[in-house]
């Protein structure tokens, strides 16, 4: 599926989709508060007061500010995916951003599965 727009960022790219959008984070990059606000302003512009599920597509490494996560409103963006290939690697790290993020959380080994469960959120809303 093609995404109905795709931001390029100097630190990554931000794909959206009807109530998801998957974000890709270039390699060493950090995601702190700077990066954070601005995914954040473009995302409240995007989808103004509709919930979405945000994907966090961690194939290359990068670092998570934990406090970001205070930035989130889990109103709006009512689940968090994290797509990793390593995910022995980042359990740690993702143990401490579910536990500073309110809505649902899930780990996935790929793409597909992320967005699986990320339309499962809208299934009544497509019938």
């Amino acid at each position: 599926m093609k995404p109905n727009k795709t931001i390029e960022y100097h630190f990554g790219k931000v794909e959206y989709y009807d109530h998801y959008v998957i974000g890709r984070v270039n390699q060493d990059h950090t995601v702190d508060t700077a990066v954070a606000k601005a995914i954040l302003t473009d995302l409240n512009s995007h989808y103004g007061k509709e919930p979405f599920v945000y994907i966090s597509n961690r194939a290359f490494h990068h670092d998570v500010d934990i406090s970001v996560y205070k930035l989130v409103n889990p109103r709006r963006i009512i689940g968090i995916a994290i797509i990793t290939p390593n995910r022995h690697e980042i359990i740690p790290k993702a143990s401490q951003e579910q536990a500073a993020y309110e809505g649902s959380f899930g780990i996935f080994p790929n793409e597909e599965s992320a967005v699986s469960w990320a339309q499962s959120f809208f299934e009544d809303d497509d019938s």
